[in-house]
């Protein structure tokens, strides 16, 4: 289990300097595309970079798709945790566990339809670059798939502390759950 863990926090690692670079790109792209538009016109030079709003687009969507998925592991992304922290202890796990198996199963359902999106993106380029679209729509399976592992190793992370948690408190009862939690 270890080995996993230590897996998928290298591989986030990767992931996190992945859309640190595509951002950096896309600052990079925009910036191109504000002083083509309006820097340039009042010096009389016109030019034209449309391939910029289709390649920051593109990568947008790359980073929403990856960036959720490496928020997945630190359970960054949107939740309502109003019910699982006014329940007990035992029963805020089952909650849990059960959010993450159904979003799990919600994330099976994206990477099927990701996969036929890719299907049908491999007949049809982008209009301005003729980038294969499929390259494009791939990052909602690749995302999911991604951003699954990082729920199986939240799901291990909570179970397994919860289990610590379980066995700290029954050997030592002087020790109070915030101690546990240590």
């Amino acid at each position: 289990m270890q080995l996993f863990m230590r897996a998928v926090d290298h591989l986030n690692r990767v992931l996190r300097h992945l859309v640190g670079a595509m951002l950096g790109v896309m600052v990079v792209v925009v910036a191109t595309q504000i002083v083509v538009r309006f820097v340039l016109p009042p010096l009389g030079i016109n030019a034209s970079a449309p391939w910029s709003e289709e390649l920051a687009r593109y990568l947008m969507i790359w980073c929403i798709f990856i960036g959720a998925a490496v928020a997945a592991r630190a359970g960054d992304l949107i939740a309502v945790e109003t019910l699982p922290d006014a329940l007990p202890a035992r029963w805020s796990l089952v909650v849990r566990n059960a959010a993450l198996i159904t979003t799990v199963g919600f994330l099976v359902a994206l990477i099927w339809l990701g996969l036929r999106w890719v299907e049908f993106g491999a007949g049809e380029t982008s209009t301005v670059m003729n980038l294969p679209m499929s390259w494009v729509y791939a990052a909602l399976p690749i995302g999911s798939g991604f951003a699954i592992v990082n729920l199986v190793a939240r799901f291990l992370d909570l179970n397994f502390d919860a289990a610590r948690r379980r066995a700290l408190m029954r050997h030592a009862p002087s020790v109070t759950e915030g101690d546990a939690l240590v």
